[in-house]
């Protein structure tokens, strides 16, 4: 899928007590393509997360807009994006809703129409993959911040979205761990998948990113 940002403006509620400096975004205009990882960089309060969040449609644009597959998405509704992209937040326990680990993986699906047995194999899958198997029955919230990340970004893969965006998916993780996160990216570009990561982690970007863009005081530098 080809996501396209087109001249998308945003300004928080309030700031136009100040118009010459609460832009969080200005103009911004980008190309994700299918089978690519395009890297933003930028200091904290560049405007970053604002974008990301934009894309999935928690926050609505200004001006501009936001196209996926040369459909504009101005009209959709949350359940319209969540059917084509998979967001990733900086805090990952605000995604995290099921009692225990297993349950977090399982209950979407089986509420879809997959089977018990199916919806726990796939689980099962990828806790073993992210090294979450032996905490399957475990409480959810009481996992450490890397393992919620690791959780988080399995509920991601596991809705296999069209696109995905990952906000610091590195964050808590240590290096064999940022491995198999790197792995599982790189066999969604095979199948296709527009992945955009907002990232600090100069060393992972450089390794894993097809193209980087930066993005200070809510302009996107190319």
């Amino acid at each position: 899928m080809i996501v396209e940002a087109r001249a998308l403006s945003f300004q928080y509620p309030g700031s136009a007590l100040y118009p010459a400096s609460n832009f969080a975004l200005r103009d911004v205009s980008f190309t994700v393509r299918s089978g690519e990882i395009l890297a933003l960089c930028g200091s904290n309060g560049s405007g970053k997360t604002t974008l990301g969040k934009l894309l999935c449609g928690l926050l609505k644009p200004q001006s501009g807009a936001i196209y996926f597959d040369d459909e504009e998405s101005t009209s959709w509704s949350l359940g319209q994006f969540g059917k084509h992209i998979g967001y990733l937040f900086q805090e990952p326990a605000r995604q995290i809703f099921a009692p225990t680990v297993l349950q977090d993986l399982t209950f979407v699906q089986e509420i879809s129409g997959v089977s018990a047995e199916g919806a726990r194999a796939r689980a099962m899958e990828l806790l073993l993959r992210f090294d979450l198997a032996g905490l399957a029955e475990q409480g959810s919230l009481t996992l450490s911040r890397g393992e919620q990340q690791r959780l988080a970004i399995c509920g991601l893969l596991l809705n296999r979205p069209k696109v995905l965006v990952f906000d610091e998916p590195t964050t808590g993780l240590e290096a064999r761990r940022k491995d198999i996160f790197a792995a599982a990216l790189h066999e969604c570009l095979k199948q296709g998948v527009s992945v955009l990561i907002i990232s600090h982690d100069r060393a992972f970007i450089t390794a894993h990113a097809t193209r980087q863009v930066k993005m200070e005081g809510g302009v996107l530098h190319v």
